[in-house]
């Protein structure tokens, strides 16, 4: 609920505690983080949840920060009860295939991030997207053995579909038509690095791994990521499937204007042959008339 009185975002409970804007935990207020974002400020329970909600914020807009009453979204304080503790977390990852509870988690912990991102994966059954922002976050999980991973589920299950957006650059480019040719996995080039500094991994449209990316000079994964969200919530799933079809569809679009593009620049250059070479015919003609 916003507070006319001190622009407060202050989701305030019965019991005079107050609500994260994001994770919807309750907390005294004088235990919280209040921070103003485009002209509001909203309270949070700690200093990871208030960056994840301004990454989301700047990600999804006035549409995101809409949703913080929608109890369908992140500031739902029913998710609080379903909500898993830290220690908590290994169950979930062991539950994932059944998806019992619709859940919501920002992970520290790199090491966890990485485990989870590869059970998500090999647990895949009909579809796996992914999304990287930078070309070294792409080469970093090259070489902890993506790509033969991604071949194999390829080769155990004949009916998954992967595609992976990312920036390209040489090596990446001939990994791309390896791949095409060999597995049927798709690489899109996103043309230039994403505004979004994140690499996301979505499986099955049912589940998001959002990895925020801390250092994009580390070598190894482990160095470079940040604080990661994990989700099965329906709405939040569904966005970000939305967000990687529109880029998709985007370079789809980018790289047919470019075919046209190269196609009128060869009509350009055979017209212009084939005029001059008309030029020199005719030329040589009116000189055999007044011969």
């Amino acid at each position: 609920m916003y507070d006319q009185n001190n622009g407060v975002l202050d989701k305030k409970n019965s019991d005079n505690g107050f609500t994260c804007s994001l994770c919807g935990k309750k907390f005294e207020k004088n235990k919280s983080i209040q921070e103003k974002i485009d002209g509001y400020e909203y309270l949070f329970n700690s200093e990871d949840c208030m960056r994840m909600f301004k990454n989301l914020a700047n990600l999804y807009g006035d549409e995101f920060k809409a949703s913080i009453d929608d109890e369908q979204h992140t500031s739902n304080p029913m998710l609080a009860s379903i909500m898993p503790k830290e220690q908590e977390f290994g169950k979930i990852k062991n539950k994932i295939e059944t998806n019992e509870n619709e859940t919501f988690e920002i992970i520290k912990d790199p090491i966890q991030v990485q485990e989870l991102a590869y059970k998500l994966a090999w647990s895949s059954e009909s579809e796996i997207l992914g999304l990287f922002s930078t070309a070294n976050a792409f080469h970093r999980q090259e070489r902890m053995g993506m790509l033969p991973k991604l071949q194999q589920m390829r080769k155990n299950n004949d009916k998954l579909k992967i595609r992976i957006l990312t920036p390209f650059d040489d090596d990446i480019r001939l990994i791309s038509k390896k791949l095409s040719d060999e597995s049927d996995i798709k690489i899109m080039s996103l043309g230039e690095p994403s505004r979004i500094r994140a690499s996301i991994l979505l499986v099955d449209r049912k589940f998001v791994l959002y990895i925020e990316l801390k250092d994009d000079t580390s070598y190894t994964s482990y160095e470079a990521i940040g604080p990661s969200l994990f989700s099965s919530i329906g709405s939040t799933v569904i966005s970000y499937v939305t967000i990687f079809e529109t880029m998709w569809r985007q370079q789809e679009l980018y790289q047919q204007l470019s075919k046209f593009q190269k196609q009128i620049e060869t009509y350009e250059q055979t017209n212009k042959q084939l005029n001059d070479t008309i030029d020199v015919l005719l030329s040589k003609m009116h000189k055999n008339w007044k011969t």
